[in-house]
C-alpha cells in the first residue's frame, strides 16, 4: 500500500491539533480577561475540534494497519521504520510536528487548568466573605432553642 493516504490523514490530524492549540490559547486569554462569552464559544469550538480529531484518528488506524500489514504497534515510529525515501522524511517531519504541537497543547491545558482553579478559589473566597459562617451545630447559647437560632441564608436555591 502507498503511504500517501496515511500521510494525508496524519497531515489532517496535525492541522486539527494545531487548531486545538489555537483554541487552547484563546481559552487562556478568555480566562485571563474573565470573558465568559468568549470562553463559552471557545469551549464549543474546542468540543467540535476534539470530535473531529477522534474521527480522524479512527480513520487513521485502518490506514496505518493496511500500510504496516499488521493490527498491532500502529505507531508513527513503526511507519518511519518501514518507509523509504521521501515517505520516510515526511513521516519524520510529521512526527516532529505532532510531538511539538502536543507538548505545547499539554502546556496550554495545564495553564488553563491552573487559571480555572484560581478563578474558582476566588469565587469561593468571595462567597465566604459575603455570607457569614454558621455557628457550630453543637453549640447553643444558653436560653436559645434550636428554632430561635438565626439561619444562614443561601445564595443558591437547593430545591432547584
Amino acid at each position: 500500500m502507498s503511504a500517501q493516504p496515511l500521510i494525508f490523514k496524519l497531515e489532517k490530524l496535525l492541522r486539527l491539533n494545531q487548531q486545538l492549540l489555537k483554541l487552547a490559547e484563546a481559552k487562556t486569554e478568555a480566562l485571563k480577561k474573565e470573558d465568559l462569552a468568549v470562553l463559552q464559544q471557545t469551549l464549543k469550538q474546542e468540543h467540535i475540534c476534539v470530535s473531529a480529531i477522534k474521527l480522524a484518528e479512527k480513520e487513521r488506524i485502518p490506514l496505518t494497519s493496511a500500510y504496516l500489514g499488521r493490527d498491532h504497534d500502529l505507531t508513527l515510529s513503526a511507519c518511519i521504520e518501514k518507509a523509504e525515501g521521501e515517505d520516510k522524511v515526511q513521516f519524520a517531519q510529521l512526527l516532529s510536528a505532532l510531538t511539538d504541537v502536543m507538548d505545547k497543547l499539554k502546556h496550554a491545558n495545564k495553564l488553563n487548568q491552573q487559571l480555572t482553579v484560581q478563578a474558582l478559589q476566588f469565587v469561593s473566597l468571595s462567597l465566604d466573605m459575603l455570607m457569614p459562617k454558621e455557628e457550630s451545630p453543637a453549640y447553643k447559647p444558653p436560653g436559645l432553642s434550636a428554632a430561635a437560632q438565626p439561619k444562614r441564608k443561601s445564595l443558591f436555591d437547593s430545591k432547584a
